[in-house]
């Protein structure tokens, strides 16, 4: 392969990274997704999940609005430490058959008290207006084991 390919390769690479294609995707199926629990408990906690959907429509944005970004946050009622027990590693987003998979953006998540924050970009342009399920991958940090946690019926919002 000459220099030529190895360029063509890498500005590949590069797209897929920008426009939030994981590259390692999940084997979790559609009905896995549309089953999993709207709460779970891990070691006596039990842990919900709430969200906030938008799509950016601002008049520096292009005409058919940016992609959708999804702000997540799991929520443990009386914990004092929740980023020391679990994480959240990977979302999803389902809008009927069509899912949406991707990793957390590389910022700083936060956790405060009982809630876990984190943020998926560069979604699909699925919106505004239209209700999806979220579903995000929990790891208990203390065995490695992984959950499933939904969300039913979120609406995406639009931001003008």
């Amino acid at each position: 392969m000459g220099r030529k390919g190895l360029i063509i390769i890498l500005l590949i690479c590069l797209v897929i990274i920008l426009v939030g294609i994981p590259l390692t995707p999940s084997i979790v199926s559609l009905q896995d997704l549309q089953t999993a629990p709207e709460k779970i408990e891990i070691n006596g906690t039990e842990y919900t999940l709430a969200t906030y959907l938008q799509r950016d429509f601002m008049p520096i944005s292009p005409p058919d609005g940016r992609p959708l970004c999804a702000v997540i946050k799991v929520k443990a009622p009386g914990e004092t430490a929740i980023s020391s027990k679990i994480d959240a590693t990977r979302l999803w987003v389902v809008k009927g058959k069509e899912i949406w998979e991707t990793e957390f953006a590389n910022e700083e998540g936060s956790a405060i008290g009982d809630t876990l924050k984190k943020i998926g970009r560069a979604g699909p342009k699925w919106g505004p207006g239209i209700s999806v399920d979220v579903v995000v991958r929990i790891i208990d940090l203390k065995s490695g084991k992984n959950y499933l946690l939904r969300a039913s019926n979120q609406a995406i919002h639009r931001t003008s």
